[in-house]
């Protein structure tokens, strides 16, 4: 294959577009270099099949600056989507004393170990009735029919009338009444569980992409001059398509709204991602476009939110006219009522998108969180914490053992597992 076939497929998998036969090509891939578990670097030329790419190219890595342990090394451009495939760990240890292949330590993961999460959701009905989304395909499409995005249907006819048996609004299948309006606009829900990825496209072509533990609500349609979803919780990657309805015979941009719990994010075009799980704030990063961001104080839930910001802190307070993000810019919605404005590393930020775990100076708490969402473990922690600071990325495709074996690698922290029970000591 050559280059440009070779990211052409990868950019497809990425977007869960790809057939069936592509994704096992490229996991085949992924599973040929696992299994040499050797050191791995930059790609030099992509002619040859990727799991041969990397055998032979070596990365040399600066020493990491102390009390910020780096365990992988950053790998940009075409590089990084060929590693988010294919790399089961990219790592370079401090000289902190590492744990041999066959120590008992290594057993003991290797025997306790943990696969990664998949394509798994489900969406609920209007009248209440859930399907379960199929873990062999990556997306859903919310159109005339439910299909998945390789244009395969849903559900059978036979299976939606059973569906629908109790209420005949209740799925979004529906005529136009040739008015601007639909009689058989349905709320839908979308879920994914701890351990769950699934992508979203609604009615008007926008992309959603749900990380594990999130909790979506949308129409079937969209009508009127807005288009308004609802974030419960969990995180999503958004790419939203501009819109136009006709209104009074003037044509009206609709705009995109998401509201959560504590915000509105006003949508101007663009590609962003808000992170809403509870108790860690409202995070929402644009990578392209524009958005306004607007604190809702009468909906915020200082149990949903970040407690730990000071009362005082009014940075960046809404005054009502909201804050608007420049790309690279992520605003973070605490208990406070305060919104702040920082510059980010977006690749970090949706790394999780391109099934990776990306982090730059992120303590071991922060870390195993997402540990805990994505191989739906629970995290348990023995005596003290470390406050050392780790960095680097780390495949999502690999069992939970090669995540921890890294991080232990450092000298800094050590797990053992027990059914699901991560245990997490220094």
């Amino acid at each position: 294959m050559t280059n440009e076939e070779v990211k052409a497929l990868l950019d497809r998998y990425h977007e869960g577009t790809c057939s069936q036969e592509e994704r096992m090509l490229v996991e085949s891939w992924y599973n040929a270099r696992a299994e040499k578990n050797s050191p791995l670097g930059i790609k030099e030329d992509l002619e040859f099949t990727i799991a041969q790419i990397w055998e032979d190219i070596l990365i040399e890595a600066p020493a990491p600056k102390a009390r910020n342990t780096k365990l992988w090394p950053r790998i940009f451009g075409v590089a990084a989507a060929v590693a988010a495939i294919t790399l089961g760990v990219w790592l370079y240890y401090s000289s902190a004393p590492r744990h041999a292949e066959g120590s008992v330590a290594t057993r003991d993961l290797l025997a306790n170990d943990i696969a990664p999460g998949k394509n798994t959701a489900t969406l609920t009905l209007a009248n209440g009735k859930t399907i379960n989304l199929s873990d062999m395909k990556t997306g859903v499409v919310i159109g005339s029919e439910l299909k998945y995005n390789d244009n395969t249907v849903v559900i059978s006819n036979e299976e939606r009338d059973l569906l629908n048996s109790t209420n005949k609004r209740s799925l979004p299948y529906g005529r136009d009444d040739g008015q601007g309006a639909n009689s058989n606009v349905q709320m839908l829900t979308a879920t994914t569980p701890r351990g769950g990825v699934y992508q979203v496209v609604l009615h008007d072509g926008s992309k959603l992409w749900l990380n594990a533990d999130s909790k979506i609500s949308f129409p079937s349609q969209f009508i009127g001059k807005e288009r308004k979803i609802l974030l419960l919780y969990g995180e999503v990657y958004f790419e939203v398509e501009k819109t136009y309805t006709l209104m009074q015979r003037q044509k009206i941009r609709q705009r995109f709204i998401v509201e959560t719990m504590g915000q509105e994010v006003e949508v101007l075009g663009t590609h962003f991602n808000i992170s809403a799980y509870q108790g860690e704030g409202i995070k929402t990063t644009l990578l392209e476009g524009s958005v306004r961001v607007h604190y809702l104080s009468s909906r915020a839930n200082a149990k949903d939110l970040d407690s730990s910001v000071p009362r005082n802190d009014k940075s960046g307070r809404d005054d009502g006219q909201g804050v608007i993000l420049k790309p690279n810019q992520q605003s973070l919605v605490t208990a406070s009522g305060g919104i702040t404005v920082k510059q980010v590393d977006v690749e970090q930020v949706v790394a999780w998108k391109n099934s990776q775990f990306m982090f730059e100076s992120e303590n071991i708490q922060t870390i195993m969180k997402m540990v805990e969402r994505w191989y739906n473990v629970d995290v348990e922690y023995i005596g003290e914490i470390t406050d050392e600071k780790f960095g680097g990325g780390v495949s999502r495709f690999d069992n939970v053992s090669k995540v921890l074996k890294s991080l232990e690698s450092t000298g800094k922290v050590h797990f053992k597992i027990e059914g699901r029970k991560i245990f997490v000591s220094k």
